[in-house]
């Protein structure tokens, strides 16, 4: 997470396996194989959210370190689309469940879920309240 809060797609993607599969449930791409179509879809979430920051609120790891579970809230102010939502510049905060394989020291394997009804409905909230006359 240094890495992508950061906003670092080389430093995001030096913490992946080369045949790392990237499984976020509400992107339309999914599941994304390869860090270069990684690196595509990253570049593509940090041009629609510029200042998106995510912090770990808990995180667990199995004892002998393949799998790691992490629960984060996403915030930052959504200036395109993002799960399916045009943001128009709205601040969304979301919590978010990542789920990482981890092989040799890297991720193998990335699941991420996160409410994008919640996303929507903060957009929705921000555009009425900056539009009313």
């Amino acid at each position: 997470f240094a890495a992508e809060n950061a906003h670092d797609v080389a430093g995001t993607l030096a913490t992946y396996t080369d045949d790392i599969v990237w499984d976020d449930i509400t992107h339309p791409l999914s599941p994304v194989r390869g860090k270069e179509a990684v690196g595509a879809v990253y570049g593509d979430i940090l041009g629609s959210i510029p200042d998106l920051e995510l912090r770990s609120v808990r995180r667990f790891s199995s004892a002998d370190g393949r799998w790691v579970v992490d629960e984060s809230i996403a915030s930052g102010h959504v200036h395109g689309v993002w799960a399916g939502a045009t943001g128009g510049g709205a601040f969304v905060e979301v919590r978010m469940l990542h789920v990482f394989e981890i092989r040799d020291g890297l991720i193998v394997h990335e699941n991420t879920w996160f409410d994008s009804a919640a996303v929507a409905r903060q957009v929705e909230e921000w555009t009425a309240a900056h539009t009313a006359g």
